[in-house]
């Protein structure tokens, strides 16, 4: 085993740095090297490097952004990523059954227990939990270009509700596995995994392994009803909203206005039209010794 920990000791507000000091004992015994980012992008770059050096696992350290950063710059199919847990949302590591405590999300990680998951595609770009189009990738633009302090779902939720008041929702097309939708749209959301935003379920059913992405389709509406169907995301009852359709296909084309903005696990990357799709078992975890 060739081991590279990617860490970005700013994930979290801070939280992924001190992760570090706990872990790095753990991680020197097993002879790993490290690499700190160095801004928005770099893990993808050290783990391009780390892959065209022979490293076989690497270890992200920080929020799920650090994750779906490392997983961008992997292009080896025996390649394994661990994920420590220490950014704002920690959504895949929920979704993944991954401990939270640093300790234990790099237990046993010398027996080199793997898992091989789904990815989700956005174009060219992988994602990990949920892309999507319209309002929610307008509430990740505001999020990030603010500052990152906040821990958890309560930066979305605020973001949200500031959003709601000045939102409009546009008419889409998608085209699921050649199937045409057209409707208004508040926003649209592709899950690999269930969650995003600090926890909030948008599409709850989706599963890491069953080769589909699950789409949640909200329809236009008003901030009053923004305003009572945000709650109820985290806890997916927002299925039950008549302006809510769930669907689940391999492939989604997404057109519309090019102001409407498109994300990537919280990663803003363009305007439509947009292209959804999922790699089947294309990321191999690496997983620490179960509790």
């Amino acid at each position: 085993m060739r081991i590279l920990c990617i860490v970005n000791r700013t994930a979290g507000g801070g939280r992924a740095g001190k992760a570090w000091d706990v872990i790095a004992p753990t991680m020197a015994g097993m002879k790993a090297e490290v690499a700190f980012t160095a801004g928005p992008g770099n893990a993808t770059e050290i783990a391009r490097r780390a892959c065209a050096d022979g490293f076989t696992h690497l270890l992200a350290v920080g929020g799920d952004g650090t994750a779906h950063e490392t997983v961008n710059g992997i292009d080896r199919p025996d390649v394994a990523v661990g994920v420590v847990p220490a950014g704002t949302g920690n959504d895949f590591a929920r979704s993944a059954g991954l401990p939270f405590q640093p300790l234990a999300a790099v237990s046993g990680l010398d027996r080199d227990r793997r898992r091989a998951v789904d990815l989700g595609m956005c174009g060219d770009r992988h994602f990990l939990n949920v892309a999507g189009a319209g309002f929610d990738a307008e509430v990740a633009r505001l999020i990030n270009e603010g500052p990152r302090k906040a821990r958890g779902a309560l930066p979305y939720v605020a973001t949200a509700i500031s959003l709601a008041f000045r939102y409009r929702s546009e008419s889409l097309r998608l085209d699921i596995d050649g199937e045409p939708v057209v409707q208004r749209c508040l926003l649209v959301a592709f899950g690999n995994a269930q969650a995003y935003g600090g926890g909030m379920r948008i599409c709850p059913r989706a599963a890491l392994d069953d080769g589909l992405l699950d789409v949640c389709i909200i329809g236009g509406m008003g901030a009053g009803h923004i305003l009572r169907l945000l709650p109820t995301v985290f806890v997916g009852r927002h299925l039950r909203d008549a302006a809510v359709s769930y669907r689940q296909g391999r492939t989604i084309e997404v057109t519309g206005p090019s102001s409407v903005a498109v994300h990537a696990d919280g990663e803003v990357v363009g305007g439509l039209p947009a292209r959804f799709s999922v790699a089947p078992a294309a990321c191999t975890l690496w997983l620490p010794s179960p509790a």
